[in-house]
């Protein structure tokens, strides 16, 4: 448990952003196939799976961030968050791409998985032990880093959550309807 606290943290920030910058130029090609793919070979399960996914993801993210104030309290919610998103990851992999994908698309998750895992517990690891201590001694081009990538990777998640949709006002619509 020392040795983990005695950790530099901007050794943790770097990690983190770089499994999130690699996550996310990966992200960035797997949704380029999805556009492509939607009006032939994508259907509305594979899509609602797809939501599934990011619903899941920003509650997992969410936890971890709150771990800097509540490491134990946020524990239970951490847990179930990453199970429901790994369980939904392994439903859209075995039901939905395991016929489709060319070996292209299959490296592409494979490698938006690993990068997602790095990420995690890497955050786990900083946030829950740690709380993420020095966090607020960072270097501002890491700040500056982990901005860009969240606004990448948040214009991602709004065209995956629009994808087979005309617009966010017909995606609300059917989710109220469902």
């Amino acid at each position: 448990m020392d040795k983990l606290i005695e950790i530099s943290p901007t050794y943790w920030a770097v990690i983190i952003l770089i499994a999130a910058t690699g996550f996310t130029i990966l992200w960035a090609f797997d949704a380029a196939t999805h556009k492509r793919l939607v009006e032939v070979d994508i259907t509305d399960k594979e899509l609602q799976t797809h939501r599934n996914i990011l619903v899941a993801s920003v509650l997992v993210e969410l936890s971890l961030v709150l771990m800097y104030w509540w490491d134990i309290e946020i524990l239970p919610f951490f847990i179930a968050f990453l199970i429901v998103r790994f369980i939904h990851e392994f439903i859209d992999e075995i039901h939905f791409h395991t016929d489709r994908c060319t070996p292209y698309e299959s490296n592409l998750h494979l490698g938006m998985w690993i990068f997602v895992f790095i990420k995690i517990v890497g955050m786990f690891m900083w946030g829950f032990f740690t709380n993420y201590k020095g966090l607020e001694t960072l270097n501002i081009g890491l700040y500056i880093w982990g901005f860009v990538i969240f606004g990448i990777m948040s214009y991602i998640s709004l065209q995956e959550w629009k994808r087979g949709f005309p617009s966010i006002k017909a995606a609300i619509l059917e989710m109220i309807k469902r």
